[in-house]
């Protein structure tokens, strides 16, 4: 008996309603939990080769967005229009450079992509679902196609792991939490939640550093000390101490850097031996830079 995609036995259940559409709505709320929620947005538009990114918001967010898009075309586009996105990422009449953060797709593509339209990759946002349940096969293979970082950000790849990380990332427990307005989009645990995981898999691997990444002064100095002296932050990313998204907040002095650190970053926190992460667009991304979700621990 072959696989079942487990989304479609919710998909199946909920037309099973005799009474009419009583039932629709709380399986709708668990698929939406579990898989990802449906989107009716027109997030890009296709022409010929050319796909154009419609979505303006977060760095990761128009990423999601984008790798939704690609999985809907009918043809599989060969080049990146951005002109219309990431604005918040670029100086004032910038446009921002795709071609600076990730590398150009290929002419043949890896995989399959006649299987794409078909996956949930298509269907479903889920980035506030739960990350052991992604398609990753769908997902990975648009990730090698169209997500595979640039020479320059693999550049200061190198750069951050040889002047900030003092320890090998298989020796490495993230810790990653959003502050500032993150609990406006999607309810987040509290921060003992964090503590609490973190200790347990300190204790279970005794050789692991606990890296610490949030963009909240105030949350990564709690954290520091939550879990004591093998634990550190990096000084790379910009913190803030209100709760203006850090995208927009005056601490983000150059925006091309913090773009290309806030992507290194994320790359880094996906190397890692485990990771805690918050529920979000960030936190989906390092799952889907790991490729799986071992030793991956998600709170929501």
């Amino acid at each position: 008996m072959g696989c079942v995609d487990p989304s479609a036995l919710l998909f199946s259940r909920q037309r099973v309603n005799p009474k009419g559409a009583g039932l629709v709505r709380p399986w709708k709320s668990v698929r939406d939990r579990l898989f990802g929620y449906r989107s009716s947005r027109q997030f890009a538009l296709h022409t010929g080769n050319r796909v154009v990114l419609l979505h303006n918001s977060g760095f990761f967010s128009n990423c999601s967005a984008l790798l939704m898009s690609v999985a809907r075309a009918q043809t599989q586009p060969l080049k990146i229009d951005v002109t219309q996105s990431f604005t918040y990422f670029t100086e004032s009449g910038e446009p921002f450079q795709w071609a600076d953060y990730f590398a150009p797709p290929p002419s043949t593509m890896r995989g399959a992509p006649q299987r794409w339209r078909r996956s949930r990759v298509a269907k479903l946002l889920p980035h506030h679902s739960i990350y052991k349940l992604l398609d990753y096969s769908v997902a990975g293979e648009i990730r090698d196609n169209y997500f595979q970082l640039s020479d320059k950000v693999r550049t200061r790849v190198r750069e951050i792991e040889d002047s900030h990380l003092s320890v090998s990332l298989e020796d490495v427990l993230v810790v990653c939490l959003r502050g500032t307005d993150k609990g406006t989009e999607v309810r987040q645990s509290p921060i003992g939640a964090y503590v609490h995981r973190a200790r347990r898999i300190m204790e279970k691997h005794k050789n692991l550093r606990v890296w610490v990444q949030t963009d909240q002064a105030q949350i990564r100095d709690t954290l520091l000390e939550q879990l004591g002296p093998r634990s550190f932050s990096l000084d790379i990313l910009p913190v803030t101490e209100d709760a203006e998204v850090i995208h927009r907040s005056p601490a983000v002095s150059s925006k091309a850097d913090f773009s290309r650190d806030l992507l290194a970053i994320t790359w880094l926190m996906s190397r890692a031996h485990s990771v805690i992460t918050y529920t979000g667009n960030v936190g989906y991304w390092i799952a889907l830079f790991r490729g799986h979700a071992r030793r991956l621990h998600q709170l929501r």
